[in-house]
């Protein structure tokens, strides 16, 4: 038995027509506002609002519904608006923050609570034949050069608003977008473009797949009603993606596209289909940063799927895992976790070898991302693997530089003088250097940002003082018990100090339960806005190392940098270490520009002490002429990063 439910428009009609012509079993589900309920092949049916999740689901139990569609137009509920029934609200907290995520994530988290019910989750298409257009022209008009360049540009357009899952639709007018598909849908977006239009007519509505798109669950559509609607508004054309676009009722929309004298056309795109793993948040800021450049650049659709954080969220990554999954650092912390962290290495494997990608990437985390790309390579796996950050050799661990080549087809490094210790040992080698020196997301903000964000957290009169305990638990239960301490000598010392302490949002829960009952009350910030202000408010900075001394260097913030481990992860590592330095800013300058205060040395009193001297000193103002050396020497060429994985992966072709 097969369960549809319905929202607007003829696609859920047509599947139920279908269905009935085929004599294939199906009950409906209405969804209320959306879908008119007249005309429908006789079946089992029911209304429900979005909230009444228990009456869908007991109705298809009801019904012996062993597969479930999602067809037809709906509008983004308001959630806090909505009538929720007792399974209702269990799911909405399930949805957790995936409600406030895009479309297709929101969609995706849906059918995962439905497949945890027992139903499997279906592509309407599955039951339809004919329902997509080959490549080619399908009108009696043909296109002029310049209409031809519209469909080029608004297929690009199109698929950079599909990478941030903000709709599928732009309207092209003489070589330039003029609008862009919101919530409101395709409609909506054909009546505001022709208001904005300088001619009477003109324009090309383009409709293409967002790259993450499911196909189960939501697919641009074409109907008779957008061609009536287009002629309406002195529209000249239409293109969609071959393939990907639903057109209902082809023969009625292509003769009523003919007698309107308009163009229709299907584009094949190429699809550059990429599986990329970060394991922790500066590898997640480094994906999103690449999967942009990579959108950005590529003459294909990028389909993006594998394991990230937020930041590669928002730029189009369908997650496996999320970064979170793998933040483990330490030999002891990772032993308590062995089989979890073997059983992910498993399904991340088998989910490559499905998906065929036409690049592996991975980034950084080497203990799992080389773990994963040996496994590949052994079981015969060809398809190119892309480690993004080099492993530490030159700081331990000095052996693995030798075999690298056996598993990896290219590495690319954040420094330059890291090529020559792996190029030596069959490895192709690429500097590319560290976004963080050019992203300009960290330049000085206005003086009117910055002094509304003071005046928010009334920090005009205070020391400010940011302190960053990392991005791992295991980190922040170490640095934060420590910082409490440091905080109270602060505030005993200076009186009116505050404190600014910027996280990622899965972690901004973890912190406030720690930090409740500090002396003072930290500001807790954790967009990358309100943490690049927090840096250039304060007046220096308390840091566990890591990339974060970057972002420090590139806005000239003072800094300590701390950090503490388990004593048998810290006794192991120093044993192996070789270099003098853990801090990034002292490695690259190759001297002690920021004070470090590691394990036994990582105390209160010392991090107070350091503090002082930075305050009371012209310390701050030496770390920060070094601070500008060390980022000219991290400068790469433009998106190289980029150009490098989209290099390998034509390679695989």
């Amino acid at each position: 038995m097969l369960g549809i439910i319905c929202g607007g428009g003829d696609y859920p009609r047509l599947i139920a027509q279908t269905c009935h012509a085929k004599s294939i079993d199906f009950c409906l589900v209405f969804l209320d506002g959306f879908c008119d309920v007249h005309n429908w092949p006789a079946a089992e049916s029911v209304s429900a609002g979005f909230g009444q999740i228990g009456k869908i689901v007991n109705f298809f139990h009801k019904n012996g519904v062993k597969e479930v569609v999602f067809a037809g137009t709906v509008k983004r509920p308001d959630f806090s608006k909505l009538s929720l029934d007792k399974k209702g609200a269990a799911w909405l907290l399930k949805l957790g923050k995936h409600a406030l995520g895009g479309d297709d994530e929101l969609l995706r988290a849906v059918a995962e609570l439905l497949t945890q019910e027992g139903f499997e989750v279906k592509a309407g298409t599955d039951y339809l034949e004919d329902i997509f257009v080959e490549e080619g022209t399908f009108s009696e008009r043909k296109l002029s050069p310049q209409e031809e360049n519209d469909v080029k540009v608004g297929f690009k357009a199109a698929r950079d608003l599909g990478v941030r899952d903000k709709g599928q639709a732009v309207v092209v007018c003489d070589g330039e977008v003029i609008a862009t598909e919101d919530i409101k849908g395709t409609d909506n977006l054909i009546a505001r473009s022709a208001k904005v239009r300088k001619a009477k007519t003109g324009g090309v509505l383009v409709k293409v797949s967002k790259p993450q798109q499911d196909g189960r669950l939501d697919l641009p559509t074409i109907g008779v009603n957008t061609i009536e609607n287009l002629h309406k508004n002195g529209f000249v054309g239409v293109a969609v993606e071959c393939g990907k676009c639903i057109v209902l009722d082809k023969k009625s929309v292509l003769d009523k596209v003919n007698e309107y004298g308009m163009f229709f056309v299907s584009v094949k795109s190429s699809v550059l289909k990429i599986f990329i793993i970060a394991g922790e948040a500066s590898g997640d800021y480094l994906g999103g940063r690449l999967m942009q450049d990579i959108s950005d650049i590529s003459d294909s659709n990028v389909e993006f799927f594998g394991i990230g954080g937020d930041n590669m969220t928002r730029a189009g990554l369908r997650k496996l895992y999320s970064t979170q999954e793998l933040s483990i650092i330490g030999i002891w912390e990772v032993l308590g976790k062995v089989f979890h962290v073997k059983k992910m290495i498993n399904e991340t494997v088998k989910n490559i070898l499905a998906y065929q990608p036409n690049v592996i990437v991975t980034i950084d985390s080497s203990g799992f991302t080389h773990r994963v790309a040996k496994k590949l390579k052994k079981l015969g796996s060809k398809i190119p693997v892309v480690h993004y950050v080099a492993p530490p050799v030159w700081a331990w661990r000095k052996w693995r530089a030798k075999t690298m080549h056996n598993f990896i087809d290219k590495l690319m490094t954040l420094f330059p003088f890291e090529p020559e210790l792996f190029n030596k040992y069959q490895l192709n080698t690429v500097f590319v250097g560290h976004p963080i020196a050019t992203d300009s997301d960290f330049e000085k903000p206005d003086d009117t940002r910055l002094r509304n964000f003071k005046s928010s957290y009334k920090l005009n009169d205070s020391k400010v003082i940011t302190l960053l305990p990392g991005s791992r638990y295991s980190e922040i239960a170490k640095h934060l018990p420590i910082l409490k301490d440091f905080v109270s000598l602060m505030h005993e010392k200076y009186g009116n100090v505050k404190f600014i302490i910027p996280t990622i949002p899965s972690l901004k829960n973890t912190i406030a339960s720690w930090t409740k009952n500090w002396d003072v009350s930290p500001i807790i910030v954790e967009s990358k806005a309100q943490k690049i202000l927090g840096y250039y408010a304060s007046d220096l900075a308390i840091a566990a190392s890591g990339t974060v001394t970057l972002e420090l260097a590139r806005v000239g913030l003072p800094a300590v940098v701390i950090y503490k481990t388990s004593r048998v992860t810290y006794r192991i590592v120093k044993f192996l270490i070789h270099v003098p330095h853990v801090c990034l800013i002292n490695i690259i300058a190759k001297k002690t520009v920021v004070p470090e205060l590691l394990q036994d040395d990582c105390t209160a009193q010392n991090i107070f002490e350091q503090a002082r001297k930075l305050l009371e000193t012209k310390d701050g103002n030496t770390q920060k002429k070094y601070y500008q050396q060390v980022m000219k020497s991290i400068i790469g060429t433009k998106q190289q990063a980029a150009i490098e994985v989209i290099k390998s992966a034509k390679l695989s072709n």
